[in-house]
This record gives structure tokens, sequence and C-alpha cells, in this order.
């Protein structure tokens, strides 16, 4: 995001000192610069692209004027609405009436929340509480459980295991009736 600042001219005395830094030093950062400057080169060298004549509202902007206002409107749609500015006196008047309250809203003192927020806070503050050492003792609980069940089943003795009682158990017998075919299979 410093990059990016950077390349606009929006950084503040500090942050403009740890950029050249990083530039200077580190190769990510000279890689991620390079990076951005030919992505924005590449945007630049777009083609303006005209909205279609049915797309250009009629009359007055309205909602476009706040979207302009705040630096939301497509690119495409930006000439449309200075080209409009131009020629209206009344959005002129309307931009200039935004411009005013929101500059307006923006310069009120900040606001304490009311005290039952606090209370509320506090409730949901007492109860997140509540719910972790219940967690954490469910969760030993299981632990000790599963280390229980686990000591059980390895502890017992194995099971010995008899291979030529299993292997007379499971051998595999080769017969087969006769076939009408004449082929017949036999034990070797």
């Amino acid at each position: 995001m410093l990059l990016s600042c950077y390349l606009d001219g929006e950084l503040t005395q500090e942050e403009l000192a740890e950029v050249v830094v990083a530039l200077e030093t580190d190769l990510d950062a000279i890689a991620e610069f390079r990076s951005l400057q030919a992505y924005r080169r590449a945007v630049r060298s777009l083609p303006i692209l005209h909205a279609p004549g049915d797309l250009v509202p009629v009359g007055h902007l309205g909602e476009e004027l706040s979207a302009y206002l705040d630096g939301e409107l497509v690119a495409a749609e930006i000439p449309n609405v200075v080209g409009h500015l131009r020629s209206c006196d009344e959005c002129r008047s309307e931009l200039a009436e935004f411009d005013r309250a929101r500059t307006a809203v923006r310069a009120l003192p900040g606001v304490d929340p009311p005290a039952f927020l606090d209370v509320y806070r506090a409730d949901k503050e007492r109860a997140r509480r509540r719910v972790w050492p219940a967690a954490a003792v469910a969760g030993g609980v299981a632990a000790l459980a599963l280390a229980f069940t686990l000591n059980a089943a390895t502890d017992a003795d194995p099971v010995a295991i008899d291979l030529a009682d299993l292997e007379s158990r499971h051998a595999a017998v080769a017969s087969a009736p006769s076939m009408p075919t004449g082929v017949q299979v036999s034990n070797p």
C-alpha cells in the first residue's frame, strides 16, 4: 500500500523515509515496486471507452453526484458526469451542497457511546469469559478419556496367531465342476 501511495505522492515524511529505505535495500520491495509500475503503465495504456448513449443518465444526476464526490464512479461514467456538471447549474449547486454536508458531518466531534452500550459490552465480555474455561475443561476431559482409551487398547497382551491354522482354514481350493465345453480345472 505504501508503494502505491508513493507513486500517487500521498505519503507523510515518515512513510516516505520508510519507502526510500526499503527501495534502497530490500530486493522484494524493489521487485514489487517495479511490478506495480508496470501494472499502472498497462492500465494507463488501455483505451478510454465511452458509455453508450442509453446508459448516460437523462436529466439531473442525483445519486451519481454523491458517488462522484466520494470517488466511487466507474471510470467510464466520470466524463459523462463532468460534462453534465459543466452544463447544469442545478447539479453543480447540488454537488456543492453535498460537499458542504459531507464536510460538516466530518467536522462533528466524536460522540461517546451511550451508557447502555457499555453495559451490553460488559455482559458480552463476561459471557465470553465464562465460555473459555468451560471449553478448556471439556477439551481436557475429552483428551483424558482418549488417553485412557488408547492406553487400555495398547496395554492388552497381543493375541498369538497360529499361521498354520489360519492357512489351513483359508486356503483356496481350485476346483470347479465339469463344464459342458470340456474344460476342467484341477488342483496341481
